[in-house]
């Protein structure tokens, strides 16, 4: 599947924009992306609804509008399934450092990341996971994790994780602490093997992988997808971008989507920290500076009713 960019030289605007980690939630409110400051006076102009929303990064929001869980879509995407696996989880790689008594995760818009670094890491981290009945997978860039024996965890999607602090606490379910176990095992196997590669190209190592959206299903039995455009490299894996309506992105990204002088899209949502605000073209002026606060906000089945009704 070609990945066609779309910023191309046939490059049509999307009708549609998403931008995940968009939003930064403090007590007045909420606060656009410093990198989304360029088109403030332009998002200000459009009409604004409010809802309630998981914060999910690009992929984790392809995957919600098709419906289907993202360690699925990985799954159909890749080559070889083991055979006796009996759950998938999709493998967020990352960067983190120290801060103070904390580790800050990178966010996944500043990480850069290639299929060379995804067989890098399986080849790194497999000969451990095969202790464990695991077997981690490249899908191009993007990373599935095969287990033999299903793990009894629920961690958070990685869409809460990228640029936050690492939780130092126990993930919820019985198998809670076996995948923290794993998870620091991996951690240290990572600092002692970095990737030379990465190192010449003057790119951060990677200090671990985040594993979530467990499936213990059948991944044969999802709907179509989607045609997306993308810059996210754990995206792009997956997708076709031609002739997307769609355009998935991170306010990192925005101004390599978004040419200067290009006209934004009719419809954008910008979302992050739980919330999500959906902008439509309004052909009335607006008056003063836009007001980035929740108002009545609704549940985020109903934004993604809407953005279907418009997509199919």
């Amino acid at each position: 599947m070609r990945f066609v960019a779309p910023w191309s030289r046939d490059y049509r605007v999307s009708s549609t924009l998403i931008v995940s980690q968009a939003l930064i939630q403090h007590q007045d409110g909420v606060s656009l992306h410093p990198d989304l400051l360029l088109w403030e006076k332009q998002l200000s102009s459009y009409r604004q609804r409010w809802f309630d929303c998981a914060t999910r990064n690009p992929l984790g929001w392809y995957a919600a509008l098709c419906g289907i869980p993202p360690a699925a879509l990985l799954a159909q995407h890749c080559n070889a399934l083991p055979e006796d696996a009996s759950q998938y989880w999709v493998a967020s790689p990352y960067h983190a450092q120290l801060v103070r008594t904390a580790v800050r995760v990178m966010p996944e818009g500043q990480f850069s990341w290639a299929a060379e670094d995804a067989d890098y890491l399986c080849a790194t981290l497999n000969p451990l996971l095969a202790e464990e009945g695991m077997q981690l997978l490249a899908v191009g860039a993007a990373l599935l994790l095969a287990c033999r024996e299903p793990i009894a965890a629920y961690p958070q999607g990685f869409g809460a994780i990228s640029g936050q602090l690492l939780p130092d606490t126990s993930h919820e379910g019985e198998d809670g602490l076996r995948l923290n176990r794993l998870l620091s095992e991996i951690q240290m196997l990572l600092f002692q093997h970095p990737s030379i590669a990465r190192h010449d190209r003057g790119e951060p190592d990677v200090s671990g992988i985040w594993l979530w959206s467990p499936i213990d299903e059948d991944i044969e039995s999802h709907a179509t997808q989607l045609a997306v455009a993308t810059r996210n490299p754990f995206l792009q894996s997956i997708v076709d971008g031609q002739d997307a309506g769609v355009t998935i992105t991170e306010p990192e990204q925005l101004a390599e989507v978004v040419k200067q002088g290009m006209p934004l899209p009719k419809r954008i949502v910008l979302a992050g920290d739980g919330e999500a605000v959906l902008l439509t073209k309004s052909w009335l002026p607006a008056l003063g500076k836009a007001r980035w606060k929740p108002k009545s906000p609704k549940p985020e089945g109903t934004l993604f009713t809407s953005l279907r009704s418009v997509m199919s």
